[in-house]
């Protein structure tokens, strides 16, 4: 893995470990950007390392992981998608504060896309 991917990676799982923090202290919009952080960098790293040149400047989930050619199940797709649409809400007050249920779910579903997504940077 080339030096520049595995610094996106480090980031990945640190915001990664911040999410299930934040999960834990009940500070639920912070879960949800973390997560949405944590899978923006870890596609980052899969560009860096796949091109050779950092990834185009956008939080776009699907279009990152589009650009990239990923076999992503209709599952992992759909996850994305209704991740990336959690970004705004979860970085200002605008409407209401997600459920802890609802995080939970977005937070194991982030998880298991990130281990499915790491893998792919052995």
């Amino acid at each position: 893995m080339k030096l520049e991917t595995q610094r996106w990676v480090e980031r990945a799982e640190e915001d990664l470990r911040a999410a299930a923090v934040a999960l834990e202290h009940d500070l639920l919009s912070v879960c949800m950007f973390q997560n949405h952080e944590a899978i923006e960098k870890v596609l980052k790293a899969i560009w860096m390392e796949n091109r050779g040149e950092a990834a185009e400047k956008t939080h776009n989930l699907p279009y990152l992981a589009s650009e990239l050619g990923l076999q992503l199940s209709g599952e992992q797709t759909d996850f994305l998608r209704k991740l990336y649409w959690q970004l705004i809400p979860s970085r200002y007050p605008e409407g209401p504060e997600p459920e802890r249920e609802t995080v939970e779910w977005y937070h194991k579903g982030t998880e298991g896309l990130f281990s499915w997504l790491r893998q792919t940077l052995k």
